[in-house]
């Protein structure tokens, strides 16, 4: 095989590797994230170990994020320019 054969499939697998690895390390933070969308409104649930930690909801353009801060169940309304990482009840928060 010829380089210039070779030359497009190189090239493809840079461009797609970036993005092999953030979704890698985004799994590795947050754990499991599940994404709905029902019209302009787009829920996404963020769980570690099957335990849900966060919701983060986009209506509209509106960003809203809730939090269960103490792995209890009871999520709390955050700033909508919340960066979502798992907490510190799941032994995977960022150090």
């Amino acid at each position: 095989m010829t380089i210039g054969r070779m030359l497009p499939a190189l090239v493809l697998s840079a461009l797609l590797m970036p993005g092999l690895i953030s979704s890698t390390a985004l799994a590795e933070s947050q754990g499991e994230v599940t994404t709905r969308e029902d019209g302009e409104r787009i829920v996404r649930e963020y769980r570690l170990e099957g335990q849900l930690y966060a919701i983060e909801v986009i209506d509209k353009g509106q960003r809203t994020v809730l939090l269960d801060t103490d792995g209890k169940g009871n999520f709390r309304r955050q700033p909508a320019d919340t960066e979502i990482k798992a907490p510190s009840w799941t032994g995977k928060s960022a150090q």
